[in-house]
């Protein structure tokens, strides 16, 4: 399986869980989700752990950057979300800023959680079908930003390896590091949320 094809599985399976953790994965999300999921890859068995974990903390330290996220973003009615491409194309344009200077593993799980709080609003307004949509985003910011580098860092499984390099548990330097980068990830998250809620979002529709 493919850098790009695991990371829509990845990204499949990080939705799930963050439905879960908001008490909002119910019978329609979950079919939903079923129908779109690819069988996991042993890489993908072997990562979302790590990225899951990450994320929930990211969650954990941070409420208000990861979640209500379309309002935020969005200047609509109550962060209604009008189309199915309004909150990947939202995502996009997220993905860029944070992706604009440098890629990092922090900033990647950040972008996976604002994808995770896009779904949450999806399924709280009842469009079950934007699930699909979301997924299909995050591949297009894979393909567009993050192959290249994933190659070069191990793909998926380099995320892991650099939370633990080289023991069999997650090891304190591999999370300081990857916490620092997450914290960078926020700052840029929190600021391109302004950026576009304020400005683009009003001129794009």
């Amino acid at each position: 399986m493919s850098d790009f094809k695991e990371g829509k599985c990845l990204c499949g399976q990080y939705i799930r869980a963050r439905l879960r953790r908001a008490g909002v994965l119910n019978r329609k999300a979950t079919q939903r989700l079923r129908t779109m999921l690819e069988p996991s890859s042993a890489v993908v068995y072997e990562v979302f752990p790590a990225l899951n974990s990450m994320g929930e903390e990211l969650e954990r330290m941070h409420p208000r950057v990861y979640t209500n996220i379309s309002r935020q973003l969005s200047r609509a009615p109550y962060g209604e979300l009008v189309d199915g491409d309004t909150a990947p194309m939202l995502l996009n344009l997220v993905a860029k800023d944070l992706f604009r200077s440098n890629i990092t593993w922090g900033k990647i799980i950040s972008i996976f959680a604002v994808c995770g709080g896009f779904a949450i609003d999806c399924v709280r307004q009842g469009h079950y079908e934007y699930l699909q949509f979301l997924v299909d985003g995050i591949a297009e910011i894979i393909e567009d930003d993050l192959v290249p580098w994933l190659v070069d860092h191990g793909g998926w499984l380099g995320l892991q390896q650099h939370i633990r390099p080289h023991v069999g548990h997650f090891s304190f330097l591999g999370l300081l590091t990857l916490f620092v980068a997450l914290s960078s990830g926020v700052y840029v998250v929190t600021n391109v949320a302004k950026h576009i809620g304020c400005h683009l979002y009003s001129l794009l529709f």
